[in-house]
């Protein structure tokens, strides 16, 4: 197909250009190429990594969301309880879970969008992940452990403030 133009010597310039262009791929559009031949020719020259789909799921969806949003809501009049009626240990077996689940949850959310296996590798993603499991479990024996057998997260807290 001839390019055609007003004058001749624009007419070499333009074909000159596409000649000499590196990057233009040439596109069919002729009735005799499917669509399958036009598509595969178009994008020979972009390979997308593949990278790992994960499978839908319903705890890492709006339900998620929803429990991060009642759990930190659920936090505020437990902590005005707290501050007026003082300790019990109600309330701070209540503060001594939902404090750590809290944490561990904003922590998870931080290795989910900074330490992705593409940037701190398989190893070191999971590396991250588990080090966050092992350490709320230990923070939620030792709040279990200090409310139990010692004077409590509240009292803890009235000390720390009055001291």
């Amino acid at each position: 197909m001839s390019l055609r133009v007003a004058t001749t010597s624009l007419g070499l310039q333009a074909r000159s250009c596409i000649r000499t262009a590196p990057a233009l791929r040439r596109v069919y559009f002729h009735a005799s190429r499917t669509s399958a031949q036009t598509s595969s020719d178009v994008t020979d020259a972009y390979k997308a990594p593949v990278f790992k789909v994960p499978a839908p799921d319903q705890v890492h969806g709006s339900y998620h969301w929803d429990f991060e949003r009642l759990l930190t809501v659920s936090l505020v009049p437990l902590f005005a309880v707290t501050a007026i009626k003082g300790a019990h240990p109600i309330t701070d077996g209540l503060l001594g879970t939902l404090i750590p689940i809290h944490s561990h949850m904003g922590f998870d959310a931080m290795i989910t969008d900074y330490l992705h296996p593409r940037k701190a590798g398989v190893w070191g993603n999971r590396a991250a992940v588990w080090s966050l499991r092992a350490t709320t479990l230990a923070v939620l024996v030792g709040c279990y452990q200090f409310n139990t057998n010692d004077i409590g997260l509240t009292e803890l807290v009235f000390k720390a403030w009055t001291a």
